[in-house]
């Protein structure tokens, strides 16, 4: 693999060299201890997955995600008292389960690593709260 730098930054990673032909840059460097995959754009440099600021990073994408999330299936149905009234205990409860799972989920470790499942994903899995009696 292949990293061109700039300022002291790796501004672009290849597979091969060729790709930097007319790239102002101060160096390429040979890495033969990561791939590609390994790597993370944040702002205009790439950085290790595992540097703090790829986690910083991927902990706000997945951040945004899991607020999109409340947003889309739970803080609506909450905010339409109408439609609240009308549901079922069963389907409140799984809402509410839900909202549960996703304020939970950043205390799981290394959460950012994935996103946090939709509400039907949730609904799928043994996380679902069990029937209301």
């Amino acid at each position: 693999m292949y990293k061109a730098i700039k300022d002291n930054k790796i501004i672009a990673i290849s597979d091969t060299d060729s790709q930097f032909k007319f790239m102002v840059k101060d160096s390429v460097e040979i890495d033969e201890e990561h791939t590609t995959a390994d790597y993370t754009m944040v702002g205009s440099e790439y950085v290790l997955n595992d540097d703090e600021k790829a986690i910083k990073l991927k902990k706000e994408q997945v951040r945004a995600i899991r607020e999109q999330y409340f947003a889309d299936y739970v803080d609506w149905y909450q905010s339409k008292p109408l439609m609240w009234n009308e549901m079922t205990e069963q389907e409140k409860t799984d809402i509410a389960g839900y909202r549960q799972y996703l304020k939970d989920y950043t205390k799981e470790e290394k959460w950012w690593e994935q996103n946090p499942m939709n509400f039907d994903e949730w609904k799928e899995t043994e996380l679902k709260p069990k029937e209301v009696i």
